[in-house]
């Protein structure tokens, strides 16, 4: 398996409405998000921090604006069904979205292309105009989608990083 993200640092960010403040880490990973089935990467997009959720049974989630920030229409290429998502809050139904995601590595040199994350669920999304906050409200990457991905991942506590593999290239 290549080695494709290499110690990527965890992110940490400070909640100062707490007293004390109270600092939170993420692992996040570089993701582009794309209309689905295209045969390589779009170019010219920048990668959004999608936290690894690893309580996250599903594939994914989003919110309206994560969409449209990658220059997805949110209205189109809806699944037929909507999803009913529980959370900490209850449950929520919301869109889906079919649309592929795409890991960024951090490997100097020659950049190596995108890695492809097909969602075969599609991508639930909250469907709000409001601009999310961008601590709390993040787009998340479960662990179903690293798991079909076929990802091998390695989450250094010690170091706060992450490090992924992509399985070996399939032979012609």
């Amino acid at each position: 398996m290549p080695l494709f993200i290499d110690r990527l640092p965890f992110q940490c960010w400070t909640d100062a409405s707490r007293s004390p403040p109270l600092p939170y880490w993420n692992v996040v990973l570089p993701v582009v998000v794309s209309e689905p089935s295209l045969v390589s990467a779009p170019s010219g997009l920048l990668a959004q921090d999608w936290i690894m959720d690893t309580g996250n049974s599903g594939e994914a989630f989003a919110w309206r604006h994560h969409l449209t920030l990658a220059g997805i229409n949110p209205d189109l290429g809806r699944m037929a069904k909507p999803m009913t998502i529980v959370t900490v809050a209850g449950k929520v139904t919301v869109p889906v979205r079919d649309v592929d995601l795409w890991l960024v590595s951090n490997l100097p040199g020659q950049p190596q292309a995108p890695y492809r994350i097909v969602l075969h669920r599609g991508l639930p999304f909250y469907d709000s105009s409001k601009v999310p906050d961008p601590h709390f409200q993040r787009p998340l990457i479960g662990i179903r989608a690293l798991r079909s991905a076929g990802l091998r991942v390695d989450i250094d506590f010690a170091r706060d990083t992450i490090s992924v593999w992509t399985p070996d290239p399939v032979g012609p």
